[in-house]
Parts: structure tokens; sequence; C-alpha cells
């Protein structure tokens, strides 16, 4: 069974890292608008993140994961 979801329902979901860390909640997601193909994922950071230093960030302060870094989409984003 195949399990669609939609863009929607991912904001707010916590971003943690393959090793555990939680680095913020989704906020946005960029998405190319002439292939639908997801570029970003924009992720407001909790404070005093480590590893969200390895993330380039918007002028918002926000981190800019590339969606290849998207490892699973569930309960959680997990990124590389």
């Amino acid at each position: 069974m195949v399990t669609y979801i939609i863009a929607r329902q991912l904001g707010g979901k916590p971003v943690i890292t393959v090793g555990g860390e939680e680095l913020g909640r989704l906020d946005d997601v960029i998405i190319d608008e002439q292939s639908g193909r997801f570029i970003s994922i924009v992720v407001e950071p909790l404070a005093n993140v480590a590893h969200g230093a390895n993330y380039p960030k918007d002028k918002d302060g926000n981190l800019l994961i590339p969606y290849d870094s998207v490892n699973a989409v569930g309960k959680v984003i997990v990124v590389k």
C-alpha cells in the first residue's frame, strides 16, 4: 500500500539527524515549480542546535536542508 503525505501535513514535524539530535521543526518546503520536485526543507531551528551549523541559513536564521539529505519522513523527518 502506498501512503501519500501532503506537504501541508508535514508542517511542524520535528526534524532530527540520523544520530538522533533534534534540529527543530519543519517550517516550509522549497519546490521547483517547473518539475514539482522538492529542492530543500526549511527548518526553524531549536535554540543552541550544534549540528545545524552544517547547513546554510536563510535571512531569518532558518536551516535550509537539501531534500537529498532527507532519509525518512514519518512522525519525524530524519536527515543526514
